[in-house]
């Protein structure tokens, strides 16, 4: 049963259910808002976004979910307030970052606008996130939305290909999407989703396993090899953190720490051995045999280098949020000339934030994740299920971000999911803490 109707009085199931449907609609808006062309133009692909922001299409598309999640939260402040100081502490410090990095920002305007956008997708995030959204409310809609959205991109590739098709990518499909790596990206997801589905009984299970082979038919044919190479591991990593491997939530953060001591243990013999540290084509090239990529990933290390030289410009406070890659006369304008294309990201999200926030802001960052995994690893032993699937999605996020700059990045997909389950996360600890509290007040007044 939705949770959020549980949560309220059963007189007020009519102001639940409102509140059912106003989630529902700022989650769908919110993701095909994210992963659509602005406007649903198709003559013109912008894959990033970054210079149709300003658009008044643009602004009125998420301007209309700001304003719908104001409507939620204001509706509802009691338990937002009751929740705000809940969450993640480093997010918040890392957008407070963003927006102060105005400041010193050569387009002020341009990093308050994308500071903002920030702001109002943590904003719905804490609406749509338990008691007024359901605890599985986010990931159903989700799956819906995206699955929709493979279904259009399915039939657009066959009926419309000069639309749906990628001939300069050797004819992988983007369908409705505005490129291939999207499609695979969304397939990936719906792949993990819909094996999460198959081990529980909301939906029947045959149609879960229709799901996946269909996500994996539309995987294959985006001919994204990261996104396949993200898709399996997110699923094992679903699997492997379902099962009770662990007596304990301290079990399992002594394996993440033996894990980490592991990693530092093999820097070091590397660089006592070779005197340096490793380069990414070493790093990168057992994975790329397996999925036929070349170690320079398809140029984006040429990009790397440009935007490292310009990080030693300005390398503890950055340059400041969103000011980088604005096109054409911007500062990237260097980066364009050397390459003779406008690239609209660095193709590396931590780069990116390095870049436009310095240390700083990439310490925070870095504490933003640390503080995410430290509360999955509380939430575990309270809900193993729901814990396991937002840890296959923070890895899917984790390392798509290596390729792809999408977390912190404005009203992009995976930046709008990570902060939707950042908040759900939250919400999750903060209610079982009041449950808790209520028990022992009510053993304290029966044994009184």
């Amino acid at each position: 049963m939705n949770t959020a109707i549980e949560a309220v009085p059963s007189g007020a199931t009519a102001f639940a259910r409102v509140n059912a449907l106003a989630v529902r609609m700022l989650i769908v808006a919110s993701v095909s808002f994210a992963l659509l062309p602005v406007g649903l133009d198709w003559s013109y692909i912008n894959p990033h976004g970054s210079l149709v922001e300003g658009s008044m299409l643009f602004q009125l598309e998420f301007g209309a979910v700001f304003l719908l999640g104001a409507w939620l939260a204001w509706r509802n402040r009691q338990i937002c307030l009751r929740q705000l100081p809940h969450l993640n502490p480093l997010l918040i410090l890392l957008i407070l970052y963003c927006l102060a990095s105005a400041l010193w920002s050569p387009y002020p305007l341009v990093t308050i606008k994308r500071s903002a956008q920030l702001i109002g997708l943590t904003m719905v995030g804490l609406t749509i996130a338990p008691p007024v959204g359901g605890r599985q409310q986010l990931l159903h809609t989700l799956l819906g939305t995206l699955m929709v959205l493979m279904v259009l991109s399915f039939f657009v590739a066959l009926l419309l290909p000069a639309v749906g098709i990628d001939y300069e990518l050797g004819g992988a499909w983007r369908g409705v999407l505005p490129q291939k790596n999207t499609l695979g990206a969304i397939s990936g997801l719906c792949m993990v989703l819909c094996v999460k589905e198959s081990r529980n009984h909301y939906y029947p299970r045959w149609l879960c396993y229709v799901g996946v082979l269909f996500s994996l038919f539309m995987l294959v044919m985006s001919k994204s090899s990261t996104a396949t190479l993200v898709a399996v591991m997110g699923i094992a990593i679903y699997l492997l953190s379902r099962r009770r491997y662990f007596k304990d939530q301290y079990d399992a953060r002594r394996l993440l720490l033996i894990l980490f001591m592991l990693l530092l243990l093999g820097l070091h013999l590397f660089y006592v051995t070779e005197a340096r540290l490793p380069r990414w084509d070493e790093l990168f090239a057992p994975v790329g045999a397996l999925f036929n990529k070349s170690s320079d990933l398809t140029g984006r290390t040429d990009i790397w280098r440009m935007v490292l030289l310009e990080i030693d410009k300005h390398p503890d406070f950055g340059l400041g949020y969103g000011a980088f890659w604005l096109g054409e006369g911007s500062l990237s304008q260097s980066i364009i000339d050397a390459l003779h294309w406008v690239p609209l990201q660095a193709h590396n999200g931590y780069l990116d934030i390095l870049n436009e926030l310095g240390i700083v802001g990439f310490c925070i960052m870095l504490g933003v994740f640390v503080m995410h995994i430290w509360s999955l690893i509380k939430l575990t032993p309270i809900d193993r299920e729901e814990a396991a699937i937002h840890w296959g999605i923070l890895f899917l996020i984790l390392i798509s971000n290596l390729s792809e700059s999408e977390v912190f990045r404005g009203v992009l997909f995976q930046n709008i999911f990570f902060l939707y389950s950042s908040t759900s996360i939250s919400a999750r600890l903060s209610l079982h803490r009041m449950a808790q509290g209520n028990m022992h007040n009510h053993k304290r007044q029966a044994s009184s």
